[in-house]
């Protein structure tokens, strides 16, 4: 079952990214997203889209993030959509995005749209589990964590960031789909524990606007 739906995924983003050659103009972020998204709109695409991918967009604005790193990558829209900002409000500061994608595919994939958009020098993609790849931030202080892969793993990847001394106070974690398909126990994690601080936004979602999701915000307390 686990082969048949990553085969399914990953054609689904194949056909995005040779979508996203065709309509985009190169070398500009904001063309890439708006054809994903003209791509998403007529079939379901697991990404955060745009009304959560809003959120995240004013998150970055407040924070000005000169570090950040994503916890999954797919298609590599958050990618391009998060690092754009990041370098627009870096101005002529350095900043970088550092994108974590457990399968070879989608890392590739990833790697592909950045440099459509222009962000090669922006984005480093590492392929593999965060929980075996995570060491490539050592030393680094992480200002946006943005988690979006595995929900079995936000909660164990969230200690694991928590533990690794990349997080200063101030530092956010960023969760999305945490009502759907849900992430529970990093949720109590994040919403119970005197680490952090968290809000819950909430949007509507699905072609009908029946579902529920969330993007959690948790910002590091120390």
């Amino acid at each position: 079952m686990y082969s048949c739906v990553t085969a399914f995924l990953a054609g689904i983003s194949e056909a995005c990214l040779e979508y996203v050659k065709q309509k985009a103009t190169h070398g500009d972020p904001a063309s890439v997203i708006a054809a994903i998204d003209e791509f998403a709109s007529a079939r379901h695409m697991m990404n955060v889209g745009i009304n959560k991918g809003k959120i995240v967009d004013k998150e970055i604005r407040k924070k000005k993030p000169t570090v950040m790193a994503e916890l999954g990558g797919y298609t590599g829209y958050s990618a391009v959509r998060f690092a754009s900002v990041q370098r627009e409000i870096a101005g002529n500061n350095e900043s970088h995005y550092y994108s974590f994608e457990f399968s070879p595919v989608f890392a590739a994939r990833v790697r592909e749209m950045v440099a459509i958009a222009g962000l090669s020098d922006q984005v480093t993609v590492i392929e593999g589990a965060f929980s075996e790849q995570y060491q490539a931030l050592k030393g680094k202080t992480v200002d946006i964590y943005f988690i979006d892969h595995e929900k079995s793993v936000y909660l164990s990847d969230a200690k694991l960031i928590v533990e690794s001394g990349t997080l200063q106070p101030g530092s956010l974690l960023v969760a999305d789909n945490v009502l759907v398909p849900g992430a529970p126990d990093y949720l109590d994690y994040v919403e119970n524990s005197p680490l952090f601080s968290t809000t819950r936004y909430e949007v509507q979602m699905g072609r009908s606007f029946t579902l529920t999701d969330a993007i959690s915000v948790a910002t590091y307390l120390g």
